[in-house]
């Protein structure tokens, strides 16, 4: 950054610009450019003497204007159907915005859009411990164009930055973590290095690296004089390096052995702690040691982790606000931390930002009725009801083998747990309606103990036995009891039972079969699971959607999750697809692709045609297929929906092409995008129109004055977030084919859709109540999940300093798999992923 301020401030001359420091440089006319367009740049900060080369490339015009013509027309004069439009001006304007707080020292940047304030004042009531890490209250913002305007998206964000400030203090503050912990967490921390001259003044102030403490020297060269370290985070007096060269007149003897805290004490007069760690700020093979006085490490350095089990909690508990706080901060906080007042870099350019939230008009979609076998009721309230009195719409094949798995009993609680599965827990399936043998293969359960053996080792040695159980017909359900919520275990679970042995699983913890109370409640929960693995339907909308009603429509939802940043691990597809009017049974096909491709290829022709067979198999179908596909497709961005349209649906035609009859009819094909990982939220402005948690009704749907006319796109808050503030869902339609057939044109088709939509989020299987994103999306996104259980060693990860959810080899399950090895025939056409 420094260099390129540099750079600038030499062919500014008055010339208003902006940049974002790193590759875009916005100014209102050319700069007087170098005829070469290259800029010396000598650098002498931060320890540093060179010269670097800033090489200028350009300039490209950005035509702000015709963006406005857009905005006001909403008709591109090229004609063109790409979409998004004018991103080039876009990201010019974000560019605008976002120059004085990326150059600000006290706020902390993340990506092209993210900034959070470090200045200790705020901090002290926008942040939140994490162990040896902290989360910090920030702000998002960017442009977002809409019908006859410009907007600023903005909204509270939440990052978690590694540790700042004097490493003494630091010490200080972790004083309970062990050497190995504290190494790891201080590894690959960037720090300002204090230089002493010869009187102990400071000389010089370098930004450097840090390796970790003060490690024993493990290097293989033919160092002849190699420092000692006595051991990990040895302190001063246990540190010693080999001193060479002449010393002058600092008493220090050449070609001997020094500790730190010697060395420090003649050369510079400076006495040193001798209980805290020394720090290398070298290499592993080359280090360079120094006391913890002259180490401070610089704020604001995002953790490039994913947090563990421990902190995701704490990060959840400190980011679920309030609506009326969130939208308080981004008046307040938010305007500050993004510099949007007084700013005299936005009014060179023009740019002001008003002072208020943009009001705008929703509608509420009702809440639909719910229906229970023998046509009884339950009305939703705020999205959610419940099942007292009331059985399963249809329940599933009956369990007549089953047993369940003790996973490190509790010998206080393992009496407990096995009568509670012998007693209370088949009598409350039961009593919904779901058939099940009152008493299991095993009725003591069996015992795993994965402190003796590798748990995927014990796993296997289980299953086997189940599978060998019963004259060799095994089970058909097998409910593992967790000592606690364990990752690796689950895992281990799910490979085994889904792809090896081809056996139903749930996992429970053991803490919820010893609570008492509520436990006939959870058991009902479970209950809702294994009655759609099992093939049974929980629920149905008592007035039918109106499209899907005729039994001519199939809905399909598919989504592509990837793997993290630096990852060789493959991207992962998961497509799901109704196979009945009822929506109420979803198989699921998998399978892997090229890491971080986005746009599915070949494979999706052949896994939609099998979606086609099921469908027309279905008893109820009558070998017919359906003459109607709507898509919920998962996850893609805006500047990929033309590839949508052009890489994808062209395969899905080709799969229906073969499977339909040669000269008929094809089926209609609607295709809409769902998005849940946006930053749009409302707050409500009727105290008549809010949830319990203040925040929109649900149902609330928003078609008007952050879209545009010509994107047929729309908002819906489906759910009633229990607390924090609602995420709506974005949905954007880019080809239809079946409502405007349907329903007409205009209004009575968005209608439609938007109905569709809001009912379906109704009709998500294990839960009584709305869910967020339509069921096909969220099941899709579920199939992934469960495909990455089977591959934890391409997918897990503890390392304090490896990218952001990055691969490790090193998972304790160590079960991998792969992923194109099949889910086991004896599931595959069911929800076992559920």
């Amino acid at each position: 950054m420094s260099i390129i301020k540099s750079a600038l401030s030499q062919i500014a001359h008055g010339h208003p610009l902006v940049t974002e420091f790193k590759n875009q440089v916005i100014t209102l006319k050319p700069l007087p450019l170098p005829s070469n367009n290259i800029v010396l740049v000598d650098y002498t900060l931060e320890g540093h003497d060179d010269q670097y080369e800033v090489k200028f490339n350009g300039p490209l015009d950005v035509d702000l204007s015709a963006l406005f013509r857009y905005l006001t027309t909403m008709n591109d004069p090229t004609g063109s159907k790409s979409f998004p439009k004018y991103e080039d001006v876009i990201d010019a304007l974000n560019v605008i915005m976002g120059h004085s707080p990326r150059g600000n020292s006290e706020i902390a940047s993340i990506g092209r859009s993210r900034f959070f304030p470090i200045d200790e004042p705020t901090l002290r009531t926008e942040r939140q411990g994490l162990g040896w890490n902290e989360a910090i209250r920030g702000y998002f913002q960017s442009a977002r164009p809409a019908t006859g305007r410009l907007l600023l998206n903005a909204n509270v964000s939440h990052g978690v930055f590694r540790p700042a400030g004097p490493a003494i203090n630091l010490f200080t503050q972790a004083a309970l973590y062990n050497m190995h912990t504290l190494h790891k967490n201080m590894s690959k921390l960037r720090a300002r290095v204090t230089y002493l001259g010869d009187k102990g003044e400071t000389k010089r102030v370098v930004v450097k690296m840090i390796q970790g403490l003060a490690s024993p020297y493990t290097a293989k060269g033919k160092e002849a004089k190699p420092p000692k370290v006595k051991r990990l985070g040895a302190n001063a007096t246990e540190v010693e390096f080999y001193l060479t060269g002449p010393t002058g007149s600092t008493g220090l003897i050449p070609n001997r052995y020094y500790t730190v805290a010697e060395y420090f004490q003649r050369r510079y007069e400076k006495t040193v702690n001798p209980n805290l760690p020394v720090i290398n700020i070298g290499t592993s093979q080359r280090p360079v040691f120094m006391p913890a006085e002259a180490v401070e490490v610089i704020p604001g350095q995002p953790l490039q982790r994913k947090l563990n089990a421990r902190e995701t909690p704490t990060l959840i508990t400190f980011a679920c606000r309030s609506p009326v706080a969130n939208a308080t901060s981004i008046t307040t906080f938010g305007r500050k931390c993004l510099q949007l007042d007084s700013n005299e870099k936005l009014s060179e350019f023009g740019v002001k930002i008003e002072k208020d939230l943009l009001t705008i008009n929703g509608r509420e979609l009702k809440n639909p009725a719910i229906q229970y076998k023998n046509k009884k009721d339950a009305n939703p309230r705020e999205g959610s009801w419940n099942m007292i009195g009331v059985n399963v719409l249809k329940p599933g094949a009956k369990i007549d083998r089953w047993t369940f798995v003790h996973v490190d009993p509790d010998p206080r609680d393992k009496e407990d747990v096995t009568t509670v599965m012998n007693e209370q827990f088949t009598k409350v399936l039961t009593d919904m309606g779901i058939p099940i043998a009152k008493t299991p293969m095993h009725p003591q359960g069996l015992v795993v103990n994965t402190r003796l053996a590798h748990p995927v080792d014990e796993m296997r040695r289980a299953f086997t036995e189940i599978k060998e159980a019963s004259d060799g017909q095994g089970a058909q359900f097998v409910f593992v009891i967790l000592a606690q919520n364990d990752p690796d275990i689950y895992a281990a679970v799910k490979s085994l039972g889904d792809t090896e042995f081809g056996i139903h699983t749930t996992c429970m913890v053991r803490r919820n079969l010893t609570k008492g109370r509520g436990l006939d409640q959870y058991f009902a929960n479970v209950g809702l699971k294994i009655n759609l693995k099992m093939g049974g339907s929980n629920h149905q909308l008592k007035n039918d959607i109106a499209i899907i009603r005729e039994g001519k429509t199939m809905v399909v939802g598919y989504d592509v999750t990837h793997p993290p940043p630096g990852s060789n691990s493959p991207s992962l597809v998961g497509l799901v697809a109704s196979v009945d009017k009822e929506l109420s049974q979803w198989p699921a096909a998998a399978w892997a692709q090229d890491g971080r491709v986005e746009m599915l290829g070949e494979r999706l022709r052949e896994k939609f045609g099998e979606r086609l067979v099921l469908w027309q198999e279905n008893k109820n179908n009558h070998g017919r297929l359906p003459e109607n596909i709507i898509i919920f497709r998962d996850g893609v961005s805006e500047g990929q929906f033309q590839q949508v349209l052009e890489k994808e649906l062209p395969l899905i035609r080709e799969a229906c092409t073969k499977k339909y009859p040669a000269g008929g009819a094809q089926p209609k094909i609607t295709v809409v995008v769902s998005v849940k990982r946006h930053q749009t939220r409302f707050y409500p402005t009727d105290p008549q129109h809010m949830t319990k948690s203040r925040n929109v009704a649900t149902g609330t749907v928003v078609d008007r004055g952050v879209t545009q006319a010509r994107i047929w796109d729309f908002f819906l808050v489906a759910h009633a977030a229990l607390q924090g503030t609602a995420r709506p869902a974005h949905y954007t339609v880019l080809l239809d084919e079946v409502f405007r057939a349907t329903l007409g044109q205009g209004a009575a088709a968005a209608n439609g859709i938007q109905e569709l939509t809001h009912e379906m989020c109704y009709m998500f299987g294990r839960a009584t109540k709305a869910v967020s994103i339509c069921p096909p999306a969220y099941y899709a996104d579920i199939v992934c999940t469960r495909q990455r259980a089977y591959m934890t060693d391409l997918f897990s990860d503890s390392s304090d300093t490896a990218s952001v959810g990055g691969a490790s080899t090193t998972s304790r399950a160590g079960y991998g798999r792969d992923i194109s090895v099949e889910v086991h025939q004896n599931l595959r056409n069911s929800m076992y992923y559920i």
